[in-house]
């Protein structure tokens, strides 16, 4: 999936030239899942594999594409190291959550996301600089109305924004820092449950990834379990 998209965002030259290459790839790669389904080529768990897959592949492809639009318009993310002075590009870190993470994608699902980011600071190279945080959200907006917008070749997928941190009510894209400040002070309990099954989209942010996954770690699996744990985890599965 990741090369079919690749070669066909080569097309893209602008907004709406991405919109339509996306609708595009969804609208075969379905047909070609759902025949399968039909006929039974595919068993149920190579069919929510496969959708996640792909799911993967136009997510990472859009932003690959948006990000560099937003660098031309906007100037880049920059973050300057205070050890070593040096500057650091910064790049937006998109989890799936839920069904997405979990490579359980089915034929209806939308997608739970969460926007984040490393650092903060500002872009450089355009007229008017921004605050790494602006870009972000600008750049998940973005991102957003590429995948969910309705239009004349339907849409990708429908986005669910309301897993992030304080929910519909916080920023759209928060740092590293925001995000471990968060989960450890005010974190529920069913957010703990959630985290496990979130997924980075896109390899090229793996490293990334991982210094986020050691900061949310503790949060995540603590270090010691009470029976308090284990109530918690019945009154949400009894919900």
């Amino acid at each position: 999936y990741k090369t079919l998209v690749q070669e066909a965002l080569k097309q893209v030259t602008d907004e709406p030239s991405l919109l339509s290459v996306l609708r595009l790839l969804r609208q075969q790669s379905m047909v070609r899942l759902i025949w399968r389904d039909l006929t039974r080529k595919a068993t149920m768990q190579q069919t929510v594999l496969e959708l996640s897959w792909m799911a993967d592949a136009l997510i990472d492809g859009a932003l690959e594409v948006l990000y560099q639009q937003a660098c031309d318009r906007w100037g880049t993310p920059m973050h300057v190291c205070e050890t070593t002075g040096e500057k650091q590009q910064q790049r937006m870190v998109v989890l799936g959550m839920g069904k997405l993470g979990a490579h359980e994608l089915n034929l209806s699902s939308d997608i739970d996301l969460i926007f984040t980011f490393p650092e903060k600071g500002e872009t450089e190279g355009a007229k008017r600089t921004l605050e790494n945080q602006e870009f972000f959200i600008r750049l998940g907006q973005k991102l957003i109305h590429a995948l969910d917008t309705m239009n004349g070749e339907g849409f990708v997928f429908r986005v669910d924004m309301r897993l992030r941190p304080f929910g519909s009510a916080s920023p759209l894209a928060l740092s590293f820092a925001a995000m471990e400040h968060y989960y450890q002070d005010q974190g529920r309990e069913w957010e703990r449950y959630a985290m496990i099954k979130a997924r980075v989209m896109g390899s090229e942010m793996y490293p990334q990834y991982q210094e986020l996954r050691q900061m949310l770690r503790p949060f995540v699996f603590r270090r010691y379990i009470d029976f308090s744990a284990i109530q918690s985890l019945r009154r949400m599965k009894s919900m």
